[in-house]
């Protein structure tokens, strides 16, 4: 193949103008009358058979100067070595007609160079603007993917080789669709074909939710972003791409925060509800004597007053603590505990809650057992949450124990019952604040549901962990773990 740069159609080989190019064209000029001198011998007539060549080799290598130069130089040498010393019309003829088609090539040679020159501004102006644009493509923070009128794809940026996990050469020419799972074309398609009927008037910007395919066939939430890219091809579409899988699993974990908050506004406003109730009604009538002077009755009322608003009481300190360890809030006072007199205490508050509800608890806990590292308070806590969730969830005849001891590990708190049981996803939710299994308003026992949570939460800030073993209608086994760390060389 021809380089047309080494003919020096494009530029000149000397600087035009300069005397290097000049004295190149007088040896071209010299160089050509030592030719027709020696071709004289052959041929008589035709004075500037190599004088016109020269004239051309010279504007090419040194300039439209140094070709009228050697066009003149041309002449005078033919003259004065070539033409016959007497002057005829035959010769000045010729001579004329060598001087205008001598400058006629100079001037097509110097506009083919200015066209040249031209184009390759244009080129170099295309260049530039086309590094730009890709520049600018590739540093675009989503992945950028241009599609021709066939929805083929003519371009790409490195971030669209990241996120679908391509190299740019498997891309490049293919369906734009390969990139989409079969669920997500249509949609495509069809606001694609919209989008190209009136780019520019519709709409700046359309912007779909469908979902990408990786190379390796995986799923995932995309928002696509169309726009109009007005070429002498034609109008392409520039698609740029974002991978919103984060954005989707802050939604989700939004929605169910949502619903976690219905859940527990709805619980709250049930808990909340039944007490309120008897301490009004109690207290009205105990202020209004509406039964006659006092007497026991009104301390029954009295008591029930009291336990009523002990157990608003007790809801609201739960949502405190729940609140204060999320928040990083609250603090252990660790003094040395007694896990069977802690277990004692606990068996004599909920002897009476079982008894009501038809349950035996049976406690297998020594006093030999060594003291514990504990806050005495929120240890306790945990106890009455495990073993209160138990009775209140085992039906009438059935039986929840507590046990304890001391493993290699650490000290090990057991309460099991043959209640109703859950499944093992149902344990998840259990162990959820504000969840509870049974929806809000048809469940079939009271509860916050933050007694599991509340317990799990603070014996992991005891250092421990709190594990549940349940199935349906076989009953469920709670095993609290505190570290050995915990436990001190101190008898009970």
């Amino acid at each position: 193949m021809i380089n047309v740069r080494n003919l020096y159609i494009v530029r000149p080989r000397f600087r035009p103008r300069s005397w290097n190019a000049y004295l190149v064209a007088g040896l071209i000029v010299a160089l050509a009358t030592a030719l027709r001198l020696t071709l004289n011998l052959w041929i008589s007539d035709l004075p500037y058979v190599v004088f016109f060549p020269a004239v051309i080799l010279a504007t090419f290598l040194c300039g439209s100067a140094a070709g009228a130069l050697a066009t003149v130089s041309s002449v005078l040498s033919a003259w004065l070595f070539i033409v016959p010393s007497e002057i005829s019309g035959h010769s000045v003829y010729r001579t004329g007609l060598f001087i205008v088609g001598a400058f006629t090539v100079i001037a097509v040679i110097s506009a083919m160079r200015a066209a040249s020159a031209g184009l390759r501004r244009t080129n170099e102006a295309l260049l530039v603007s086309e590094g730009k644009f890709r520049g600018l493509l590739e540093s675009a923070p989503d992945a950028m993917v241009i599609v021709d009128a066939q929805q083929r794809i003519a371009l790409i940026n490195a971030q669209t080789e990241t996120l679908f996990r391509y190299p740019r050469a498997e891309l490049l020419g293919r369906p734009f669709a390969m990139l989409l799972p079969e669920r997500s074309r249509a949609p495509y398609l069809a606001q694609l074909t919209a989008f190209m009927i009136d780019p520019w008037t519709t709409s700046k910007s359309q912007m779909i939710d469908l979902y990408g395919v990786r190379s390796d066939g995986v799923e995932f939430p995309i928002e696509v972003s169309l726009g109009p890219l007005d070429t002498e091809a034609g109008i392409l579409v520039s698609n740029a791409i974002r991978d919103i899988t984060a954005r989707r699993q802050i939604e989700a974990s939004l929605a169910k925060a949502s619903k976690a908050k219905s859940d527990f506004l709805a619980s709250v406003s049930h808990e909340l509800r039944t007490p309120l109730n008897a301490i009004i009604g109690f207290s009205e009538m105990i202020r209004d004597a509406i039964i006659g002077p006092l007497d026991v009755r009104y301390r029954e009322y009295g008591a029930d007053i009291n336990q009523s608003g002990r157990h608003l009481q007790n809801i609201i300190n739960d949502i405190l603590d729940i609140s204060k360890i999320e928040g990083g809030g609250l603090a252990l006072r660790d003094e040395m505990v007694s896990i069977s007199e802690t277990a004692e205490t606990c068996r004599r508050v909920i002897a009476p809650m079982a008894e009501n509800a038809g349950v035996t608890l049976s406690f297998n806990v020594s006093g030999s057992l060594p003291l514990l590292r504990s806050d005495q308070v929120r240890f306790q806590q945990i106890l009455l949450n495990i073993i209160s969730n138990a009775v209140k969830f085992t039906p009438a005849g059935g039986r929840v124990s507590v046990s304890a001891s001391i493993e290699a590990g650490g000290a090990v708190i057991t309460v099991e019952d043959t209640g109703i049981g859950m499944k093992v996803e149902e344990i998840a939710i259990a162990l959820e604040p504000f969840r509870q299994i049974d929806g809000p308003l048809s469940r079939r026992f009271d509860g916050t549901g933050l007694g599991l949570p509340l317990a799990k939460a603070l014996v992991e800030l005891h250092g421990g962990g709190l594990k549940i073993e349940s199935a349906p209608g076989v009953g469920t086994t709670v095993r609290i773990h505190l570290p050995s760390e915990r436990i001190t060389n101190v008898a009970a």
